[in-house]
């Protein structure tokens, strides 16, 4: 059994063990700045439309996300590609269709 203050100093340690591990899981859990700006961006090109839905945001900023009617899905593209113009450019966004057709 550790006592004194060798049992001391391994608390110490292990509660910095602790905090560190706990500090880079909050990191690995924060958007990047990409995945900041293209949330953003889908939720002004988006906000209108029931149709669509936004899958994911890639660490890159790409968005994916699923359409229903093929004209929901060229609006927000067009709104997409619109805001990289006056912004910072993101990836193209990828627009699937619901899974069965």
């Amino acid at each position: 059994m550790i006592v004194g203050p060798r049992r001391v100093l391994l608390g110490v340690l292990l509660a910095g063990a602790l905090v560190s591990g706990i500090v880079a899981g909050c990191e690995y859990f924060r958007d990047s700045p990409e995945q900041a700006l293209a949330k953003e961006r889908w939720k002004e090109c988006a906000a209108e439309l029931r149709d669509v839905k936004l899958d994911r945001v890639d660490v890159d900023g790409r968005i994916r996300f699923t359409y229903v009617a093929g004209n929901e899905r060229d609006r927000v593209v067009a709104c997409l590609r619109a805001a990289g113009e006056s912004g910072g450019p993101l990836p193209e966004a990828v627009a699937s269709p619901p899974a069965g057709k």
